[in-house]
């Protein structure tokens, strides 16, 4: 009798391991894939810190420290846009040049919310200006509930935010996303 379950259980193992195999591919997962920090001035901020670290099994937090060199900052321009994957990376979507000091007094539902929003959490830029501080971004993981407000087809995307203070282009940070459906 012992032999005949030992048999019926090694006859099902491979039915089950296609099913968990299935179950994985289904399964909706996003994750940040690479991180770049470019500084456009030279003597105005620098990046102690611009990188990914692996937090956990599958899980991958974003890490920025930029360090401002002449604070206190009290104009910031900024630039977001959406990056695609095709042959290379193409705009997408999303590309909008904004007063943040105004925005951070007054939120409002948009493309620049979403982002923020998901910045807020593992970040210091919760307030308005000035910044008189470094900005730090620590161990930010990228969460499905994010694209609930912007449901993205499955692909690879680039986030990228140029950054003026003082009308005056400083830093660009991209950060590539890949999103599984």
């Amino acid at each position: 009798l012992l032999e005949i379950k030992t048999k019926s259980w090694t006859m099902r193992m491979p039915f089950v391991i296609l099913l968990l195999a299935i179950e994985g591919q289904t399964a909706s997962v996003s994750r940040f894939t690479n991180v770049e920090c470019e500084i456009l001035d030279i003597g105005y901020i620098t990046y102690p810190k611009c990188n990914l670290k692996l937090v956990g099994r599958g899980i991958v937090g974003l890490n920025i420290n930029m360090k401002l060199l002449k604070p206190p900052v009290e104009t910031v321009k900024l630039n977001l846009s959406l990056w695609r994957k095709f042959n290379g990376f193409r705009p997408f979507m999303f590309n909008t040049t904004f007063d943040y000091c105004k925005y951070a007094e007054r939120p409002t539902l948009s493309f620049q919310h979403i982002v923020f929003s998901a910045i807020r959490d593992s970040s210091n830029i919760n307030h308005t200006c000035p910044y008189d501080h470094d900005i730090i971004v620590h161990n930010m993981i990228f969460k499905e509930e994010y694209l609930r407000l912007m449901p993205l087809p499955a692909g690879e995307y680039q986030f990228q935010i140029l950054i003026a203070t003082y009308n005056k282009w400083r830093t660009m940070i991209k950060a590539t996303v890949l999103h599984n459906e």
